[in-house]
């Protein structure tokens, strides 16, 4: 279903609405995360194909809890939508047929992973601790 452009300040909003959320840019890919609902983040390229490496991390520790059977065809379809690798005809589809029953699943693994990630601590704080460290 398409829907119409929203605010900025309520961009939010349609994430958290979403069964699934498309989204492309660093700052809607840590609000996919944190509406807690399966996403697919289309990676800005960068010089020298440094995104691959970015993607292909982030991909490493999203995954590292998920059973095969979703981990897979998750990053099959994550890297089919970056075009990494120029995937073979039909992969991108297939990896999105094996996920489609699983938005349960994968709602129940993006609201731990949210849980997880919040437990890292506020950014600016944990900034000034490793600053202050630095400079002891």
């Amino acid at each position: 279903r398409f829907l119409p452009f929203l605010a900025q300040d309520r961009y939010d909003e349609l994430l958290w609405a979403a069964d699934w959320n498309f989204v492309r840019g660093e700052d809607s890919f840590v609000r996919a995360q944190w509406a807690e609902r399966p996403f697919l983040w289309h990676i800005y390229p960068q010089s020298a194909g440094a995104h691959l490496a970015k993607l292909a991390a982030f991909l490493d520790l999203y995954c590292r809890g998920l059973p095969g059977a979703l981990a897979e065809p998750l990053r099959a379809l994550w890297r089919g939508w970056n075009d990494l690798g120029r995937p073979q005809a039909g992969s991108i589809g297939q990896a999105w047929s094996d996920l489609s029953g699983q938005g349960a699943a994968l709602c129940r693994y993006a609201h731990d992973w949210a849980r997880e990630a919040a437990q890292a601590g506020d950014l600016a704080m944990n900034l000034a601790k490793f600053c202050e460290e630095r400079l002891k």
